[in-house]
């Protein structure tokens, strides 16, 4: 059964790794202005923040995670036809809406399947995990050579074959057993007030905002200092591939370290990233700093899936990675896309990766200093009668 579900996240994140590095490029060969791509890249975050949770809240409440996934993917594929199709910004408007409201909110789920499945026989997340990121690089440098030959309007015949082999998996898959205990809307509702899981889900959207920025607009980046669809796949490539050491490695790390601490770490990683990008004018280093990105996300990534775990209730892990999702995903990258697209319409690209760096600066700081409580906190209940 392990083989399913590190298929499924293999050709699932292999759809993303075609999304996110060309769909802006394909935005921009239809005339699209940075400010546009900016708006349509931020509607997939915006439509996530809003469906996210009750995708996640859906799916314990009807006790099925692999179904739930299912219906996402098929309606992401009949979707895409439209997206895919269509030349107008206003058109496109709708459209993505639509379109990211089934294509973007399988991931947390699909990380519930992985960590029930870690739960009942043993190993760690990440070396699930790590297929995903095999997946997502992989198909960013196949793509990114064939769109160099073929033409970035042909991007809809890979997407839609990969989305159908996730489909395939996803069917195959086993579902996660789920808690006798029953969801309410309640339950819900008051984990989301709970001080310690908003504050982090806050901080967890500020320095996702910096990796959205990158998300949204390295492409187009790339392009503009002189590479090609095939640089951009390699960029785009290389990143992933690091994640992967660091996914297989990643339970050594947090026997011995605190998830916040391993975030004020990622974040430090994130600060540097985004100074080199800042100062760079050769695609190739671009990709030679891509190297950086295994240890900023995928320790950000491992870190914060397994704090949120173990700060929310097992019957609510659906709903708590849905939240996750929604605050990394959906609040971070409305920011990241929208503030991206106009700062760097209204000041540039070197500009736009030194604002990134500053607040990853800042991240460090805020997840420091969220340790330091936590520690306290721990000290005062073991010193308690």
């Amino acid at each position: 059964m392990k083989w399913r579900i590190k298929a499924l996240s293999f050709f699932y994140l292999a759809s993303i790794g075609i999304i996110l590095p060309f769909l802006p490029l394909l935005f921009q060969s239809r005339g699209l202005t940075y400010g546009q791509i900016g708006i349509l890249m931020a509607i997939g975050p915006l439509v996530s923040m809003l469906v996210q949770s009750p995708w996640g809240y859906l799916s314990d409440r009807l006790r099925t995670v692999r179904k739930v996934i299912m219906f996402q993917i098929s309606m992401a594929f009949l979707m895409s036809f439209l997206l895919f199709n269509l030349k107008s910004f206003y058109l496109l408007l709708p459209a993505s809406f639509i379109f990211f409201a089934f294509a973007w909110p399988p991931l947390p789920l699909i990380d519930c399947l992985t960590l029930a499945i870690v739960r009942e026989q043993g190993g760690s997340f990440g070396s699930y995990r790590l297929w995903g990121s095999l997946g997502f690089a992989v198909t960013a440098l196949v793509a990114g050579s064939v769109l160099a030959v073929v033409g970035i309007d042909n991007i809809n015949y890979i997407y839609q074959g990969v989305l159908l082999i996730a489909l395939l998996f996803a069917t195959l898959t086993q579902d996660a057993p789920q808690a006798a205990q029953p969801v309410g809307f309640g339950q819900l509702k008051k984990l989301i007030t709970r001080k310690e899981v908003l504050l982090f889900l806050l901080l967890i959207a500020l320095i996702n905002t910096t990796n959205k920025v990158n998300d949204a607009f390295l492409s187009i980046f790339i392009r503009g200092i002189g590479g090609s669809e095939a640089d951009v796949g390699l960029a785009w490539t290389i990143g992933p591939l690091c994640e992967v050491p660091v996914l297989a490695f990643s339970f050594l790390l947090l026997v011995r370290f605190s998830e916040l601490t391993l975030l004020a770490l990622a974040a430090a990683i994130y600060s540097v990233r985004w100074f080199l990008f800042s100062i760079t004018t050769d695609p190739a280093l671009v990709s030679l700093i891509q190297v950086m990105h295994g240890l900023s996300f995928g320790l950000f990534y491992v870190s914060a899936v397994s704090y949120i775990s173990k700060i929310v209730p097992q019957h609510l892990r659906a709903s708590g990675q849905g939240l996750f999702s929604t605050f990394s995903g959906g609040v971070a990258g409305i920011a990241g896309s929208l503030l991206g697209g106009y700062i760097m319409e209204g000041f540039g690209v070197r500009f736009l990766y030194t604002t990134c760096s500053i607040l990853a600066l800042v991240s460090v700081g805020a997840f420091l200093a969220l340790s330091r409580s936590q520690a306290r906190k721990t000290a005062q209940t073991a010193d308690g009668p």
